[in-house]
């Protein structure tokens, strides 16, 4: 049977002083006294939906505009909801990950990743190399809690379960060799009906411009994203080079507890 919501406007003083009350029941459609709308329901308790975008980036985003301050709405693409703080969307995950219960698994790195290429004599010059680093587990020292389970297996891991996780990733690196350009640690993901094709979600960079300062990088990088079971992960790191036609670019991906060692952590968010 289709039900009739009924929705009450009271004036106060003005046009400019509103409130609305929308209820299924007649009797109950007065609203709070201080507030603008009050939406009720009854039992089994309806829900008030969210605007819903397949993308964050696909919602209005102004900037420096204090009106839209608070704006909400779902995003599809990690089952998150954002807030507008006036000139970003901010997932709301970032305000609760820190204080929720979390499990998670830790893989650290077994060894150094190294990599090299030669641009050449010939145009176009400069050349590319990438490579999977390698990750290794404790056994039970590495998991905490059993709602969470992953597997590693060729460097590569496997989450079993569903969920909302933040995954942190970390690796110190050196530039060596003849003009290497850029080098980047990168977060990849390959889908449960292609596991063996993975494509960058997240990544970190340090360019030659930046060596400059007289330090080698360290990366640091973490997202929040919605996983399904069977979706595999794994560290690739990355380097570019230019002109380099006698001696090879190179870069290595190291495992040095100076710089402290590389890991790959899967903390899973439980609200």
């Amino acid at each position: 049977m289709k039900k009739h919501y009924f929705i009450s406007l009271f004036i106060l003083g003005n046009l400019y002083n509103a409130q609305i009350g929308i209820a299924p029941n007649p009797a109950d459609h007065e609203p709070h006294q201080n507030s603008i709308l009050d939406v009720k329901s009854s039992t089994p308790s309806k829900t008030v939906l969210l605007p819903v975008v397949s993308q964050i980036t696909n919602a209005a985003d102004p900037d420096n505009d204090n009106n839209y301050r608070g704006a909400i709405a779902y995003s599809k693409n990690n089952a998150t909801i954002y807030e507008h703080d006036g000139t970003n969307w901010s997932s709301i995950y970032n305000y609760v990950v820190e204080v929720r219960p979390q499990y998670f698994a830790h893989f650290s790195r077994s060894s150094n990743l190294s990599l090299s290429c030669n641009g050449g004599l010939l145009p176009p010059y400069g050349c590319t190399s990438s490579g999977t680093i390698s990750l290794v587990n404790n056994g039970s020292s590495d998991f905490l809690g059993s709602s969470i389970n992953l597997s590693l297996a060729s460097n590569v891991v496997t989450v079993n379960e569903t969920g909302l996780y933040r995954i942190t990733y970390r690796s110190y690196a050196t530039f060596n060799g003849l003009n290497t350009d850029e080098i980047q640690l990168r977060l990849q993901k390959a889908a449960v009906a292609t596991p063996t094709v993975f494509s960058t979600i997240d990544s970190k960079s340090f360019t030659s411009d930046n060596d400059n300062l007289g330090y080698s990088p360290v990366f640091n990088g973490s997202i929040v994203v919605q996983v399904s079971a069977g979706e595999k992960f794994r560290l690739q790191g990355f380097m570019q080079s230019g002109f380099s036609p006698l001696i090879n670019s190179s870069t290595s991906f190291q495992n040095n507890n100076t710089y402290g060692t590389g890991e790959l952590i899967f903390e899973k968010i439980v609200l």
